[in-house]
């Protein structure tokens, strides 16, 4: 579990990054509005979401590492384009907190310390 300071920082950074979550948001609308057709047109436009995906999430990762020092952070891939949440494992003297975010709302987010 991280600590209350550590919290206080990791949600500051969050907010500060929140543009991005909600970039992640418009990401999953255009994933989920793919037209899949039965010739695999669509394989192009998912590909690119998923670049969009990862491009989004890492800026908020490298912004939070940044924040966040002696912090290894891991991000989880979600299986699908259109999930609404990030998931990260964050380590630092080999302990793990869990962090799941909830972009599902622009303007919003929904912080869960899993572990």
């Amino acid at each position: 579990m991280l600590n209350e300071n550590d919290y206080e920082i990791l949600k500051e950074s969050f907010v500060e990054s929140q543009r991005l979550f909600d970039k992640l948001n418009r990401v999953a609308n255009q994933a989920r509005d793919i037209n899949y057709d039965s010739l695999g047109l669509y394989l192009e436009e998912e590909e690119t979401y998923k670049r969009h995906w990862l491009t989004l999430s890492s800026k908020i990762v490298d912004a939070l590492s940044t924040a966040l020092e002696g912090y290894k952070i891991e991000l989880l891939h979600n299986k699908d384009l259109e999930m609404r949440d990030l998931t990260l494992n964050l380590y630092k003297d080999e302990l793990l907190s869990q962090i799941k975010v909830d972009y599902s709302e622009d303007g919003s987010l929904s912080i869960l310390q899993m572990s």
